[in-house]
């Protein structure tokens, strides 16, 4: 595991900790969150078919700057305590990372 690798599993850790002291309702967030990340990073480099309409569709929710909705990638992060911008700029820049794409596989 790379040093970035860790880092990011460390901070997803000390996320997740949080969630499971809150309850139920975080938990779903985190799970909602987890799934949109990787469904995202899944399929970065798709070009056609189902993977790209999958990429289109994560990366439209991530960029969305509304937050009316609970599962809005915005108030997801709002409510767990992450920085939304920087989540998003570190997932873009996972997206283009082949060694974090291939572990996905």
């Amino acid at each position: 595991m790379s040093t970035a690798d860790g880092e990011v599993a460390v901070r997803y850790e000390a996320v997740y900790r949080k969630a499971e002291a809150a309850g139920g309702e975080r938990r779903l967030l985190l799970a909602v969150l987890e799934d949109g990340i990787r469904t995202f990073l899944k399929h970065a480099q798709a070009t056609f078919g189902r993977g790209l309409n999958l990429r289109r569709e994560t990366l439209g929710w991530m960029m969305a700057a509304e937050a009316r909705d609970v599962f809005a990638f915005e108030s997801i992060c709002e409510t767990l305590g992450i920085n939304a911008e920087k989540l998003r700029r570190r997932i873009l820049t996972a997206s283009t990372d082949e060694h974090i794409l291939e572990s996905l596989q």
